[in-house]
């Protein structure tokens, strides 16, 4: 039985524009993705100062306006969870909190 269709043969010219192709599309997904870097800020972390206690009604939004008030309280609330690995936990009276001097 013949064959209708003959076997794709790729010339050198196909194999260069299919490896760019895949190259750029791996590129994209590198710097979509993140590329695994760090975040190159110029900033040094600041070091703990002191110790907060979360007293009833507060919150982290609460706390970080009272320790940095001129400072953009979600990135205080950022380096506060840093420090105290809070992930997205929430705080609860009486917990102690490590807190950035500012």
């Amino acid at each position: 039985m013949n064959n209708p269709h003959p076997p794709i043969t790729l010339t050198s010219r196909g194999r260069l524009v299919i490896g760019l192709v895949l190259t750029f599309f791996a590129l994209l997904a590198w710097i979509v993705l993140g590329g695994g870097t760090a975040d190159a800020s110029t900033d040094q972390p600041r070091p703990v100062s002191q110790l907060v206690v979360v007293q009833p009604g507060e919150s982290l939004w609460s706390i970080a306006t009272d320790i940095a008030p001129n400072q953009d309280p979600r990135a205080v609330i950022m380096r506060i969870r840093e420090i105290n690995d809070l992930g997205t936990q929430h705080v609860h009276p009486g917990q102690s909190l490590a807190v950035p001097a500012y």
